[in-house]
């Protein structure tokens, strides 16, 4: 028989921070190098009914009892195991996932937690529109966020600004956070802004920068310049430039015809 006396079983000291949809593995393993294929292994959440996340005994997989939150997600590693490794690998990741698992071997005394957190992140948006005054005024939105989110503009030095009016809210299904923020704008033609959405624990973000462009003469000739924008104007350059050249092939080629009919009429 295997002597399990006196092992400890090692995992991160810190959470686990994945983005949802993601593939994750829970490090679980013993101190020392040894085989437990053949052993009981247990993985499990407390807070759940039924607990059991994954079990293996008998070097076969016994789901039955298994959570069907899991269901077609967990597994464990074969080759791992024989080296002591109980690391349970977690696909697909749901927001739902986010908690404290234990992973032990019921030979042994102790057992160990691993916690997970999982975390939404958007792409940012934003818009130009104007106030009743007609001065300019940028938007950012972003939804589909958790845990909730923290929104800053940063002018071109990389300078917070102050003076948004920003609104966070539930999403529809309760779970995410949608963020939404407003800034008014000096009127000067050049300035860049950038609209940050971040987690501040887990330092996940996302950004948008954009740049007024135009002349001071009046609010109407402000417009939003993007990064986005400069990809569309070179397509369409290339397009011209496509256009321009296939037509002088064609009249090229219309040419060289008539001069070829006016010979054969000629002889």
């Amino acid at each position: 028989l295997l002597s399990l006396t006196g092992q400890t079983l090692v995992v991160p000291s810190q959470p686990l921070v994945v983005p949802v949809g993601s593939e994750v593995t829970l490090p679980c393993q013993l101190e020392s190098v040894k085989n437990i294929k053949d052993l009981v292994v247990d993985w499990g959440r407390p807070d759940l009914k039924p607990r059991y996340i994954h079990i293996r005994r008998d070097a076969l997989d016994l789901l039955i009892d298994q959570n069907s939150l899991y269901l077609g997600r967990t597994r464990l590693s074969e080759r791992g195991l024989a080296y002591g490794d109980l690391s349970l690998t977690l696909s697909r990741v749901r927001l739902s996932d986010a908690g404290t698992y234990h992973c032990f071997i019921p030979q042994m005394n102790t057992r160990a937690e691993v916690t997970l957190h999982v975390v939404s992140v958007s792409p940012v948006s934003v818009s130009l529109t104007k106030d009743h005054s007609g001065s300019p005024v940028l938007r950012c939105e972003s939804r589909g966020w958790f845990p909730e989110p923290e929104l800053v503009w940063l002018d071109s030095e990389g300078t917070v600004l102050t003076g948004a009016r920003t609104e966070t809210q539930r999403g529809v299904n309760e779970e995410t956070f949608s963020v939404s923020s407003r800034l008014s704008v000096e009127q000067i033609p050049g300035n860049s802004f950038t609209c940050r959405v971040r987690h501040q624990e887990t330092r996940q973000s996302r950004e948008n920068q954009i740049r007024i462009t135009g002349e001071k003469r009046h609010a109407s000739h402000y417009s939003l310049a993007c990064s986005s924008c400069s990809v569309a104007w070179t397509l369409f350059v290339l397009g011209l430039i496509l256009a321009a050249v296939a037509g002088a092939f064609v009249l090229w080629k219309y040419k060289t015809q008539s001069k070829y009919l006016l010979f054969i009429i000629t002889l």
